[in-house]
């Protein structure tokens, strides 16, 4: 493991420590745990734009078009 200086604006330092405090971890764990979730996030963000990029609108078009017509069920009116 390594080390980090990081400075932070006074007011997300309080909202850090904040956060911290009411998840019963130090600082650096919540801290850390944040960095995770935001780089899986971003990693979830790049799959999804290149599984969306190889999408192909006519195959989808044509699949739709083999789905029968029937009625909205009760409650999918929305």
């Amino acid at each position: 493991m390594s080390a980090m200086l990081l400075d932070l604006p006074d007011e997300l330092r309080r909202a850090v420590a904040g956060a911290a405090a009411a998840c019963g971890v130090s600082e650096a764990e919540w801290l850390t745990e944040a960095a995770r979730e935001k780089l899986a996030a971003a990693a979830q963000l790049a799959y999804l734009s290149e599984r969306a990029n190889r999408g192909d609108r006519a195959a989808f078009e044509q699949v739709l078009g083999h789905v029968p017509a029937a009625p909205v069920e009760p409650g999918d009116e929305r």
